[in-house]
Order: structure tokens, then C-alpha cells, then sequence
């Protein structure tokens, strides 16, 4: 008898228990405050490496008042009708100050059929943080 009775409680407790084994995932609440890209500005030149590579060399400048980091920057290849032919990515080391700049380097396969470039800046996020914590 109490052999038939030990599951029946078990199952009782567990399902007494589980409420608060799950409100601590529940009571987490997560706020995304969409960033704008508007005080980063950047500037780039470009150099072919034999036939096939093309070498992208530019800057990020954070004209914001915060620091900047996991900044991704992407270059396309675009043809003489505009259509992407080459793609690639590349990450600004570490943080940029606020007011100031960082240097990136993109190396891309190149199709051959590249007639100019459009390099702009992919992902991004501004620190909230104080500087050197």
C-alpha cells in the first residue's frame, strides 16, 4: 500500500514545486532599446592585389558621447548594374572611444566584374558603461 502511495505523492509534490522552480525564469525581463548608427561615420579606399583580392582599408569615427564596440563592417562588390558580385566582413578591434577612430581592413575575393564598392557598418553597440570598467 504505501508502495502505491510514494509515486502519487511524488507527483503531488513536483507538481507543487514546479511553480517555483519556474518563476525565476518568468520574473527575468530583458529591455532592447534600438541604437542609431547616425554618429558613426566611415571612410574607405581601395587597393586590388594581383587579379583576384581586393583590399578594403578604412576608418570608423564615433562622433557620440559613448564608447563603441562590436562594430562589424561589411563590403560589397557591386557591378556595373549595381548587383552584388563579392561580399565580405570585417571587425573593428576592440572599443572605440567616444570622438574618435579605429581602423578596419577587409580582404575580398573578387570576381573580376567589381566596378566600385559599398562598405557600410552591419552591427554595432554603444556602451552604457563608464570607460575602462
Amino acid at each position: 500500500m504505501i508502495a502505491r502511495l510514494v509515486p502519487g505523492f511524488l507527483v503531488c509534490l513536483l507538481w507543487l514545486l514546479a511553480p517555483l522552480c519556474a518563476a525565476p525564469v518568468f520574473a527575468q525581463t530583458y529591455t532592447f532599446t534600438p541604437q542609431s548608427s547616425k554618429d558613426l561615420t566611415l571612410t574607405f579606399q581601395t587597393e586590388r592585389e594581383g587579379g583576384a583580392r581586393v583590399l578594403i582599408l578604412g576608418e570608423v569615427r564615433n562622433g557620440s558621447s559613448q564608447p563603441c564596440e562590436r562594430i562589424i563592417v561589411k563590403a560589397e562588390g557591386l557591378d556595373e548594374n549595381g548587383r552584388v558580385v563579392s561580399r565580405g566582413r570585417g571587425y573593428v578591434a576592440g572599443t572605440i572611444r567616444a570622438r574618435s577612430t579605429a581602423a578596419f581592413e577587409i580582404r575580398l575575393s573578387s570576381s573580376g566584374s567589381e566596378r566600385r564598392y559599398r562598405v557600410e557598418i552591419e552591427s554595432f553597440e554603444f556602451v552604457t558603461r563608464p570607460e575602462g570598467q
